[in-house]
């Protein structure tokens, strides 16, 4: 999805920074000094009006003041106007002077004994349209170094962070379309809560559903009954495959006319792989409603090459990261959300909260964390698990870290 950007460089934007730097010291400093010397010499030429050198001194130091006062404007007009998709435009003018930039000493320790900023979903913004975000914005995305994967150095792993607004702070493969687990059902989620009337609409646990091949799930009964909002998020963090299925089967009888649940199940997944694509999920495509890696309509197994998809079903960190974005401005999702009692992989400070997981070959997780009023969330595929444990939480610990220490 991303090229190498050489203006995410730091070495690169710290050399220009210093060009720009001397530049405006010379504009600055260089005609204080051309006036100086101006002015020296022509107290001289009143005491010694007979010596013929220095008019031509003075004259030379009206030349240079015009010269240091005048290039660096130039340097940088010409600079400002070449186009920023060139790298070097780009890169002039994404470097700073000391007179422009910021800097902020982060203090990892302050929120130790302090509360969230926004601890409970009902205090959070609202989202009313069918999609607030419709496009992750890229422009000044970090790659994330393998650096900041100290726990996980072996895995190819996809990461998206990103701001609830859809700008993209750092990525890494976050258009490799992989497999997602469980994380799909943040995707199924968002269909119910969107496609469905949360208020008036209820989801039933079909005989169908539980009886489908790898939706075993012994808390959900025959005859169960959900709001939109409970199946949306059902036991989040944990697992509800039947519910999701269940999703699927009541947006197929609604919006796909189906009259039985085995039709409304596969019309209700085309209808929620059309849904991703309309709200700007650009690669998903959903296998099934709970994330196995299972297509029922024609009974066989997606095709990976150790959970990275070879075909054309899976999920990227992009859209998944979208998605939750969108699915969190729902108050009919996001209530559902438990913040800091979460029982499976708790976020590691009173700030960060999470929102769901997925494990099939490899582990994947989505968190969310509120820094200086505002809300990002951390977006993560392909932790190699079978190797090294089950680290997913430790590795985003580590993304955490790293985006407080670099990001801001």
């Amino acid at each position: 999805m991303l090229e190498y950007n050489p203006c995410n460089d730091s070495l690169m934007l710290g050399f220009l920074s210093i060009v720009k730097n001397i530049l405006l010291l010379v504009q600055i400093l260089g005609p204080i000094l051309c006036i100086y010397s101006l002015i020296y010499t022509l107290i001289k030429m009143a005491h010694n009006p007979d010596d013929k050198k220095l008019p031509k001194r003075a004259k030379n130091s009206v030349i240079a003041l015009a010269l240091v006062f005048f290039i660096p404007t130039i340097v940088n007009a010409l600079l400002g106007l070449i186009s920023p998709n060139t790298t070097l435009g780009s890169c002039w003018k994404s470097a700073h002077t000391v007179f422009n930039s910021k800097s902020e000493y982060i203090d990892l320790n302050k929120d130790k004994n302090k509360t969230g900023i926004i601890n409970d979903a009902d205090s959070y913004e609202k989202g009313v349209s069918k999609v607030g975000v419709s496009t992750l914005d890229y422009s000044k995305a970090k790659t994330i170094p393998n650096s900041a994967l100290e726990n996980a150095s072996h895995s190819n792993l996809s990461i998206v962070v990103v701001s609830d607004e859809g700008r993209v702070l750092a990525e890494r493969q976050a258009d490799l379309l992989r497999e997602g687990g469980s994380t799909v059902k943040v995707f199924t989620g968002l269909a119910a809560v969107k496609l469905l009337d949360p208020a008036s609409d209820t989801i039933v646990s079909t005989e169908y559903a539980q009886n489908m091949p790898y939706m075993g799930d012994p808390d959900v009964t025959i005859g169960q009954k959900f709001t939109v909002s409970q199946a949306a998020t059902r036991d989040f963090p944990g697992s509800s495959n039947i519910t999701t299925a269940n999703i699927a089967i009541a947006i197929g009888k609604k919006k796909g006319g189906a009259t039985t649940d085995s039709d409304a199940y596969f019309k209700g997944m085309d209808i929620i792989n059309n849904y991703i694509r309309e709200i700007g999920c650009t690669k998903s495509k959903l296998p099934s409603s709970s994330g196995v890696n299972y297509i029922y309509h024609e009974k066989r197994f997606t095709n990976n090459n150790n959970g990275i998809s070879t075909g054309e079903y899976g999920i990227t960190a992009n859209d998944l990261a979208l998605v939750t974005i969108n699915a969190m401005k729902d108050e009919n999702f996001s209530k559902g959300i438990n913040y800091g009692k979460n029982g499976i992989c708790n976020p590691p400070y009173k700030n960060t909260f999470f929102i769901k997981s997925g494990t099939q070959a490899y582990c994947h997780g989505v968190w969310g964390f509120d820094k200086d009023g505002k809300r990002y969330y951390v977006v993560i595929l392909g932790v190699n698990c079978k190797n090294s444990g089950d680290n997913k939480c430790q590795i985003f610990r580590d993304i955490y870290n790293w985006s407080i220490n670099t990001l801001f």
